[in-house]
């Protein structure tokens, strides 16, 4: 039976995706992600012939969870970038799919998939879940196998999942995570919010982010370090980081990376090392400010986008009455926590996509929490 891909989600098909086992949950993947015999492009024309000798460990646990595993998705090139623009939006037509894990999302999004596992830098599986109507979950770091994953930045990647609907996603989760250990989530989580964060949207975010908060009773918190902070510091690691992985090909063929790639990588061509060694020491600041910020049994809660998301081909966007490029704004209120290294489960509610973020390890509890309560 041939498989039928209307939205543009997949980069290359397993033959499990040709036969479905009913009742069998299937899982699209990133193709930044091996899955053994597949195109690993990572959404580049200088990769279009690569194949995975072997399954990323992530892959292997999940075929030993008895998922059928689709075949690869498609990525903004190299991971940099927020909108997959090849992929369509099955939920939304005219909006872009979001990224970098745009073609997992769609594939989710579309009901082709139960599960998208892809990438997550800057935001790069929370933003396309928001810009899809999916949950989305990001585990800390630490407790994740990135082994067989084409890094763009090893210090900020980390793997992540997208699913319709709480029951898949709590399935998915313990996938990634070592020793995940289920948690009693009974007593309900104090709900912070950084009430700064609510100058930087766009009013048709900050005002029903507001109601909610109200409505759930969360309690203002100081933010432990501005965004603007944090923000060129992940960048220039990012670009660094991505240029070791990818100097080789970018220097023999640079027509053949899209252009907010080469872009990046000719930043990090030009940067001082003084200025790389400051960013690392600015991103372990932020690590531990923000680890020491949030406690046992709190959550902070914020929106994923801070503006509603975007159309499928729009270059630049106005948040807060700034014109900036519609990555830059897309990523406003997720890379902190890439940098900071704390997990996040990723819910609509109320036609806002909601970030819920706790201490770094608490990724059991965390799910429990936010699944209890989207229940209330």
């Amino acid at each position: 039976m041939a498989f039928n891909d209307p939205h543009n989600a997949f980069v290359d098909l397993t033959d499990e995706a040709a036969a479905p086992v009913p009742g069998r949950p299937r899982l699209a993947v990133k193709d930044m992600i091996a899955v053994k015999g597949c195109l690993q492009t990572a959404g580049l024309a200088a990769r279009a012939d690569v194949r995975a000798a072997a399954d990323a460990a992530a892959v292997v646990r999940f075929r030993r969870a008895g998922y059928a595993v689709l075949g690869t998705t498609r990525s903004d090139g190299a991971g940099f970038g927020t909108m997959t623009a090849a992929v369509a939006n099955p939920t939304f037509p005219g909006r872009a799919v979001g990224g970098s894990s745009g073609g997992a999302a769609a594939a989710v999004a579309g009901g082709l998939a139960d599960i998208g596992l892809g990438t997550d830098t800057g935001g790069s599986v929370r933003i396309p879940a928001a810009y899809c109507g999916l949950l989305a979950f990001k585990p800390t770091p630490e407790r994740v196998d990135m082994a067989g994953v084409l890094p763009l930045s090893e210090t900020f990647d980390v793997l992540g999942v997208m699913a319709r609907d709480m029951g898949a996603l709590s399935a998915a989760a313990p996938l990634l995570v070592d020793r995940w250990a289920p948690s009693d989530a009974a007593t309900p989580p104090v709900l912070r919010y950084a009430a700064e964060e609510l100058a930087d949207m766009d009013p048709a975010v900050s005002e029903p982010f507001a109601a909610l908060v109200a409505r759930w009773g969360a309690g203002p918190m100081d933010n432990p370090v501005p965004y603007h902070s944090v923000a060129m510091a992940h960048s220039d690691i990012v670009c660094a980081e991505g240029l070791r992985v990818h100097e080789a090909a970018f220097a023999r063929a640079p027509h053949l990376f899209p252009p907010v790639t080469a872009s990046a990588l000719a930043y990090a061509e030009t940067v001082p090392p003084g200025r790389i060694a400051s960013a690392y020491q600015t991103a372990a600041a932020v690590r531990a400010a923000w680890r020491q910020a949030l406690g046992p049994g709190e959550v902070l809660v914020l929106p994923t986008l801070p503006m509603p998301p975007a159309d499928r081909w729009a270059e630049r966007v106005t948040v807060a009455g700034e014109d900036m490029p519609v990555t830059n704004a897309n990523i406003r209120l997720t890379l902190t926590f890439n940098v900071a290294g704390l997990p996040v489960v990723v819910a609509p509610v109320d036609g806002l996509s909601m970030q819920f973020v706790a201490a770094a390890g608490a990724d059991e509890w965390l799910l429990e929490a936010v699944a209890g309560l989207l229940a209330r």
